[in-house]
């Protein structure tokens, strides 16, 4: 079935209030998206209310962000319009992007200031592979900002966390899946065929998230010693990668922009992901206030810059920018700052982040 790219009044944008990067904000802004245009809604993740049943209904992966859009041939004046979800966000971007289009705004007499900035989705084959490969990369597992914001890189680093931001949003999300497992057990002895399949499927996705949610819990809650090791090992591993990641970011931007000199759909991409790693290291302890010193700071550390020397470690000495770049044998180690710089002077990053980074 397909989806409609003109009728805008019908999207209803779902987007996360704490701790999720999601970039459909600063596309809508890019674009030029009237508030009439999309109802924004919001789920507050350190609550777990993108774990509801009445959202789950909506998105069956409790994932954010959400974008629900009408199916194309159901938008007819006789006959109910039908909805479905995108709850990927590089498909919710794509159709954002390619819903106002001037083509499209021109056939429905658009007013003239209504008209869009072109197209942020490149137009050549080259252009879209270069587009692909940096959105890859900042969406890959080995990348997420998230975990990163989880992680401790020791456990007085943990313990520091557990009564924070960090600990707060274990707790909240355990609370929630455990009270809505509870609540749908309760319904279990339904005799409604329809009902009790629904039940079933809420008690397999709740189970299937509580079990995965476990080496949080068990860290971060229950304080369990094992737990602690080995959530400190997954959270050094993970930082120990984001040198690797910046240094394909360094070599993969092309100009002022992620592909050239102008703003396109990687950038949205990008500014989301840089925003939330900015976020992270700035929130860790003794950071810095400047958010690319707070970055340097934590790849000195020696989970990202250092050199294990038998029981000892020893730092490197480089600077911590500077060496990605010498890592990704480049001649401009000021790459990655320069562009960051550059994406803080869009109206997008003045009005998502505005009043400070998340």
């Amino acid at each position: 079935m397909g989806l409609t790219h003109v009728s805008l009044s019908h999207l209803v944008s779902i987007s996360a209030h704490r701790l999720q990067p999601t970039p459909s904000p600063r596309r809508l802004i890019e674009k030029g998206y009237a508030a009439s245009d999309v109802e924004m809604r919001s789920v507050d993740l350190l609550k777990g209310e993108n774990f509801a049943p009445t959202y789950l209904r909506v998105n069956s992966a409790g994932t954010v962000p959400t974008l629900v859009v009408p199916l194309a041939e159901t938008t007819g004046r006789e006959q109910d319009t039908k909805f479905r979800a995108l709850t990927d966000s590089v498909a919710v971007l794509n159709f954002l992007d390619a819903s106002r289009s001037q083509q499209l705004l021109s056939q429905k007499n658009a007013a003239v200031d209504a008209l869009p900035a072109p197209a942020l989705a490149p137009a050549t084959i080259e252009g879209k592979a270069a587009s692909d490969a940096l959105i890859q990369l900042v969406h890959c597992a080995e990348a997420d900002p998230n975990f990163l914001l989880l992680c401790a890189r020791s456990a007085d680093e943990l313990a520091a966390q557990a009564g924070g931001l960090q600990g707060a949003f274990v707790k909240g999300r355990d609370e929630a899946l455990q009270r809505y497992r509870a609540e749908a057990a309760a319904n279990a002895d339904t005799v409604n065929p329809r009902e009790a399949s629904q039940n079933s499927k809420l008690l397999a996705f709740y189970d299937d998230k509580i079990a995965a949610q476990a080496p949080l819990v068990g860290a971060y809650l229950q304080h369990d010693a094992g737990a602690i090791a080995g959530f400190v090992e997954a959270s050094r591993k993970a930082w120990k990668a984001l040198p690797s990641t910046l240094a394909k970011l360094e070599t993969q931007l092309q100009g002022t922009y992620a592909l050239g000199d102008q703003f396109s759909l990687a950038d949205v991409h990008l500014m989301a992901w840089l925003a939330r790693l900015l976020a992270v290291v700035k929130g860790l302890p003794g950071a810095p206030d400047d958010e690319l010193e707070a970055l340097d700071a934590a790849l000195k550390h020696e989970v990202c810059g250092g050199t294990a020397v038998g029981p000892k470690v020893r730092p490197q000495k480089a600077a911590p920018l500077a060496a990605v770049a010498h890592h990704a044998d480049l001649l401009s180690p000021n790459k990655l700052s320069a562009y960051w710089k550059t994406l803080k002077t869009r109206p997008s990053y003045a009005a998502v982040y505005g009043e400070g980074l998340h």
